[in-house]
């Protein structure tokens, strides 16, 4: 009975084994999607192949500081203070592929902290026809530091939209002292690359 159960246990490691052994070898390896084959109109730089240069996000809009004075049913409330976006605190940039290709997993290198990364795909050219479909890993996180992020992407696309909140300029504040209000400018993080990964 103990050599049968002995038995019994070599053969089911030896088929578990064989099962993970050619799962391992039916797995495809993923190559690099050459940067010839991308494009990005608005940052050039973040799919040129040059970890060396940086595109930064087009910003569009400033963050007003002040104090408010609110009157609820006819009664004047304490000063508060107030911050809020004019313009939009929101950035983005599309990026394309020569031809629809299945995408594996993208590798975004950051060039300066990135505020609510999101990520989204499609195959056709956006629109309201043709809506993104957003891609799950790591949505709306923040990225610190310079070391690549990885999002697994696992579909075919034609384009990727790196969506992510613009940055405070403290260099650039501009002040009313008078009325007591703040103008904080706002700037796009920075990329340095965003690389493709596909099937061999």
């Amino acid at each position: 009975m103990k050599n049968e159960t002995q038995v019994f246990r070599i053969l089911l490691l030896a088929l578990l084994f064989g099962v993970i052994g050619c799962a391992m070898l039916q797995e495809v390896p993923t190559i690099e999607i050459s940067a010839s084959r991308l494009t990005c109109n608005q940052n050039p730089e973040m799919v040129d192949g040059n970890l060396e240069t940086a595109g930064t996000f087009r910003a569009q809009g400033t963050i007003k500081k002040e104090f408010v004075r609110s009157i609820v049913k006819g009664v004047s409330q304490p000063l508060q203070y107030q911050r809020r976006v004019e313009g939009s605190l929101k950035t983005e940039t599309l990026i394309k592929l020569d031809a629809p290709t299945y995408i594996a997993y993208v590798e975004v290198y950051p060039a300066s902290t990135i505020r609510n990364l999101v990520l989204d795909t499609a195959i056709a050219l956006p629109s309201w026809k043709t809506p993104l479909e957003a891609v799950e890993d790591k949505r709306g996180i923040d990225v610190e530091g310079t070391l690549p992020v990885k999002f697994k992407i696992g579909r075919e696309i034609h384009y990727l939209q790196l969506t992510a909140n613009a940055l405070e300029d403290p260099e650039n504040v501009r002040h009313n002292d008078e009325d007591r209000k703040m103008w904080i400018p706002l700037k796009g993080a920075a990329i340095r690359e965003v690389k493709f990964y596909g099937r061999q």
